[in-house]
């Protein structure tokens, strides 16, 4: 399995006055090739979690195994490589004159011939849903999401074996979003490489996710499939969160209409509308 957590704590600034339990004995475990969500509210352990996977910060106590090896400090720098960690906004962190320039920088330290380097580029950028047209321009020519895409490129043209994504669609306009999470799901169906994405959209996650991990006050509140998570209404509204807004419409509809017996059990568009057809094909009404 590419990643696995064991026991997992952290405390920052331990033994001062400001010390902070950020993680307490995390565990869990993300499969080959499984699109995982990681949700909870503002200051719950999200972030320090994913600068777990790659070593860029260190357990206090626990481990961390990436497809099956112990992360330590002998091989952190190697192991690193496997974990393409791509934070918010990460179109800030462009800097080069050109596409090419910033995407190909990942790669300058091995010793790649041109033809090597250009494919591996173009390959990259191919996958974020651009065209190599791009690859010429300036990085300050490009929109929005664009930007954010070439520098996802930047991460995966190394060829990490995990995808982790730090609300990859936050700041932008519906279009973007849109555009940036059809491609995250498209590239993990096309290549199996496993993605993690941290997000406050319950509608993103329901959408996209086949695990879902909750935290909750830097504990794992609950693990599972979407539909299992979120049948836990009550519980994620106790700490903070909610269900996607169709789920909450349809259990509503139950409420009111409890001999109608609706499905509650949906969170998509495309369910919903199955649901209502399904309804309405018993000489029932919407």
């Amino acid at each position: 399995m590419p990643l696995k957590i064991e026991n997992l704590s952290h405390t920052y600034m331990k033994g001062t006055p400001f010390e902070k339990k950020a993680l307490a004995n995390i565990n869990f475990e993300i499969n080959d090739g499984e699109f995982a969500a990681i949700i909870g509210h503002t200051g719950c352990g999200k972030s320090t979690l994913i600068q777990h996977f790659n070593g860029l910060l260190k357990p206090e106590t626990g481990n961390i195994y990436i497809d099956g090896k112990l992360m330590n400090d002998s091989n952190c720098k190697e192991m690193r490589k496997q974990v393409g960690l791509v934070f918010q906004y990460p179109e800030y962190q462009l800097f080069e004159s050109t596409v090419y320039k910033d995407v190909a920088f990942g790669i300058k330290k091995e010793k790649l011939s041109a033809d090597e380097e250009y494919k591996r580029v173009a390959d990259a950028i191919k996958k974020t849903g651009l065209s190599e047209d791009v690859l010429e321009k300036s990085v300050y020519d490009l929109s929005g999401g664009q930007k954010r895409r070439v520098a996802i490129a930047g991460i995966i043209v190394m060829n990490p074996k995990i995808l982790v994504l730090d609300e990859p669609a936050a700041g932008l306009d519906p279009a973007g979003r849109d555009e940036i999470l059809s491609f995250a799901k498209k590239l993990r169906d096309e290549t199996g490489i496993t993605v993690i994405l941290v997000s406050h959209s319950m509608e993103d996650v329901a959408k996209l996710a086949d695990k879902v991990i909750v935290m909750n006050g830097g504990n794992i509140e609950m693990i599972g499939t979407p539909k299992e998570v979120f049948r836990n209404g009550k519980r994620l509204n106790e700490i903070g969160l909610s269900v996607p807004q169709l789920s909450a419409v349809f259990h509503k509809i139950d409420e009111i209409l409890p001999n109608l017996h609706i499905n509650t059990d949906l969170f998509t568009v495309e369910e919903a509308t199955d649901e209502i057809l399904r309804l309405l094909s018993k000489g029932g009404t919407v």
